[in-house]
């Protein structure tokens, strides 16, 4: 039995009782399952940048039930969702569903409500440190950056960061995709990460300590190479 099969029947336990009036992220569960996994049984901080009503949150509480969960949002939305019909109206309630949803888990929730910008700059000069980062912020090129930039100043040697929406928007144009910034980012820190996974998602893993490696840009796939990992 996969990973994911063996948690298939477990995981829809942790969303009954909650309110939520879409589902952009299950469909990650079978590769998050599987990377994560060794953090599991280990005390670990996760920072997500983007919670909208809380389901991803959720899922690094249960899957990772030693871990403790800093959650950045204005809860405003983003552009994409004032320009969408069907989640425009959603966004006066986004907030209360987050905050609904995740009650229970008490203290190891902490809540950012700011610009993702002011509250990762904050968290840096704090001296905080994750384990894992998980963004899905803005969709903007540039916002993307930024919040790659800052993030990765919180990820721990080992730690785990993962884009979402690598492989959408391809009808928009660039400075309105985050693809083009993770491209960027990545050929920036080559040689400083190791390739989990590459699909619509990009996972990374940080190394211990960089290499001086020359950055191999692969022109059909847009990224630096990097090790893969076995």
């Amino acid at each position: 039995m996969s990973l994911h099969g063996a948690y298939s029947s477990v995981i829809p336990g942790w969303y009954a009782g909650k309110e939520f009036s879409s589902d952009w992220t299950s469909v990650h569960f079978p590769v998050w399952i599987d990377v994560l996994q060794h953090f599991r049984e280990r005390s670990c901080d996760v920072l997500e940048i983007g919670s909208w009503e809380g389901r991803s949150a959720v899922f690094f509480l249960e899957f990772l039930p030693l871990s403790r969960l800093t959650c950045i949002d204005t809860f405003g939305g983003g552009a994409e969702n004032h320009a969408s019909p069907t989640e425009s109206c959603e966004i006066p309630q986004i907030e209360r569903r987050f905050d609904t949803n995740l009650g229970a888990y008490g203290e190891r929730v902490r809540k950012l409500k700011a610009r993702s910008a002011t509250a990762l700059d904050s968290l840096v000069a704090g001296g905080a440190q994750y384990d894992v980062v998980y963004v899905d912020g803005s969709h903007m090129r540039d916002d993307a950056m930024i919040d790659s930039i800052l993030a990765w100043r919180l990820l721990r040697p080992g730690g785990v960061m993962i884009w979402d929406d690598y492989a959408g928007g391809h009808d928009k144009r660039a400075a309105e995709r985050v693809a083009p910034a993770i491209d960027a980012f990545l050929a920036w820190h080559f040689g400083e990460y190791v390739d989990v996974h590459r699909g619509y998602q990009i996972i990374i893993r940080r190394k211990a300590a960089t290499s001086g490696w020359v950055v191999a840009y692969d022109p059909e796939s847009g990224l630096a190479g990097a090790e893969i990992e076995q």
